[in-house]
C-alpha cells in the first residue's frame, strides 16, 4: 500500500525503496515478478532505462509468464525503437496470456507500427478499440497514428480528435494534425 500511494504522488524513489524492502517479505516467485516488474516501472518514470531493464529481466527470471512485466518492457522497447523483434516476442507472449486485454493489444499493435508493419498493427488496434472500457486516449491516439500511416486521413484525425476529447495532450493532437498536412502539401507538389 506504502509503495502504491508512492507511485500515485510520483515518488519513484520512494516507491523503489519500499518495494526493495517488501522483496524480503515475498514468499513465492510470482510475488517477486511483480515486485521487480513494479520497481522497472518506477526506474522507468525516473528516465533510468538500463535499470529499468535489468529490473524487467529479474522479474522475467521469477515468473517467465508475468504479462504485465512483459507488455510494459515491451512497449518500453517499441517506444526506444530498440530490440523491437524481442518487443513483438514478449507483446505477443502478453497477449496470449491476456488476450482480451486492450493494453496488452495497444502495445502489440504498437510493437508492429513501429516495425512498419501498418496493416497488422490495424487489425490488433481494431481488437483493442473493441476491448477498450476505459475510453483509453492512448489508445485513440496510436490508432490515429497508425491510420495516419495507412494514408487514412480522415480517420486518423478523427482518431486524433476523439483522444484529445479523451484527454490527450492538445499539443500532441495539433503537432500530428500539422505535420499530416504538411506531408499533404509536399506530396502535392511534387505531383
Amino acid at each position: 500500500l506504502k509503495a502504491w500511494l508512492q507511485m500515485q504522488s510520483n515518488d519513484n524513489k520512494g516507491a523503489i525503496e519500499t518495494l526493495r524492502s517488501a522483496l524480503q517479505y515475498a514468499e513465492d516467485s510470482k510475488a517477486k515478478s511483480t515486485l521487480w516488474g513494479n520497481i522497472g516501472d518506477q526506474y522507468y518514470q525516473l528516465g533510468e532505462t538500463r535499470k529499468s531493464y535489468d529490473a524487467y529481466h529479474k522479474a522475467l527470471s521469477y515468473d517467465l509468464n508475468n504479462a504485465m512485466v512483459m507488455n510494459n518492457f515491451a512497449y518500453h522497447l517499441s517506444v526506444t525503437g530498440k530490440s523491437l523483434k524481442q518487443a513483438l516476442q514478449m507483446a505477443k507472449r502478453a497477449t496470449e496470456l491476456s488476450p482480451n486485454n486492450a493494453t496488452y493489444l495497444d502495445t502489440l499493435a504498437w510493437v508492429y507500427y513501429k516495425l512498419g508493419e501498418f496493416e497488422q498493427a490495424k487489425k490488433v488496434m481494431q481488437q483493442a478499440m473493441s476491448f477498450d472500457r476505459d475510453n483509453s486516449s492512448e489508445l485513440a491516439l496510436h490508432y490515429g497514428d497508425i491510420l495516419d500511416a495507412l494514408g487514412s486521413t480522415f480517420l486518423a484525425q478523427t482518431y486524433w480528435r476523439k483522444a484529445l476529447e479523451r484527454g490527450a495532450d492538445a499539443e500532441k493532437i495539433e503537432s500530428r494534425i500539422e505535420a499530416q498536412k504538411a506531408r499533404l502539401e509536399a506530396q502535392k507538389a511534387v505531383k
